[in-house]
């Protein structure tokens, strides 16, 4: 007759089984967590250091928005595009957009051009504020950016924004050749342009609220004006990179201002190797 083991010894083995299983169980928890956490920072850094990426592309567009996908994609910026409200939507209410009902001011003296771009804007704000992001960056569908706009961004990010920010231009109107140097943060100074700015949910959250004011009797004015009228007396803390990161271009693919804005175009590096 086989005798049972003795109970000491068998208390024994099921504390050490008991410990393993443990200590398996916070190990897996650790490299989880860690897991999760550099994941959530690559997707960070990918997408420029902000929550979201946002496309501004009006319905028409159909050639900007493939070379626009086509210089992200050999980026790795995840985005999105965002309808564009055109001055031929404003008399077709069924391409309208926004979280609110909006109809086109009775007393307006606004192109419908201008209108069209108050309103775009006015609808990715509104948008950031619904989806709760804690950031977002908006770009128009035309624009070319730094090669290396990653590293760059991510090392002003991390390194010099403050937490109380609202705004940072990644472009300037009116900007020279960029100069051999890092870029770096400045308060934002006129004139400021939006074919590449970031917004924080504390930003949006205000700008929200003043432009859904000004939509009954929206400024003579193009929006980029508009803003750097809240820019400059501080109502926003806002900052600008530079030199800047990102160039408008035009329809062609061309850049709008000089061909050197830019030290390493994303655009001309493609072309170069036949993309």
């Amino acid at each position: 007759m086989i005798s049972a083991p003795p109970q000491p010894c068998l208390r024994l083995k099921i504390i050490v089984f008991l410990a393993a299983i443990s200590l398996l169980l916070i190990t897996s928890t650790l490299m989880f967590s860690s897991y999760i956490a550099t994941a959530a920072e690559n997707a960070n850094y990918l997408t420029l250091g902000f929550g979201k990426v946002y496309v501004l592309s009006p319905r028409p567009s159909e050639s900007q928005r493939l070379e626009m996908a086509k210089m992200l994609g050999f980026q790795g910026i995840p985005f999105g595009f965002f309808p564009a409200t055109s001055a031929s939507d404003l008399g077709h209410p069924q391409y309208w957009l926004g979280e609110d009902h909006w109809t086109v001011p009775s007393q307006n003296h606004t192109s419908p051009e201008l209108l069209a771009r108050f309103r775009t804007h006015t609808n990715v704000i509104n948008d950031i504020v619904r989806l709760e992001l804690k950031s977002a960056l908006v770009l128009d569908d035309q624009a070319d950016m730094e090669l290396d706009i990653k590293q760059e961004m991510h090392a002003l990010v991390q390194g010099a924004l403050p937490d109380s920010w609202e705004l940072v231009f990644l472009g300037r109107c009116g900007q020279q050749a960029r100069a051999a140097e890092a870029a770096r943060l400045l308060v934002a100074q006129a004139p400021v342009c939006t074919f590449a700015y970031a917004v924080s949910q504390l930003g949006a959250r205000r700008l929200k609220r003043v432009l859904n004011n000004m939509w009954a009797n929206p400024p003579i004015k193009p929006f980029d004006e508009a803003l750097d009228d809240m820019v400059q007396p501080m109502f926003l803390e806002a900052y600008m990179v530079d030199p800047p990161l990102v160039s408008p271009v035009d329809a062609s693919g061309s850049q709008a201002v000089a061909p050197s804005t830019l030290q390493r175009s994303t655009r001309a590096k493609m072309k170069s190797i036949g993309l």
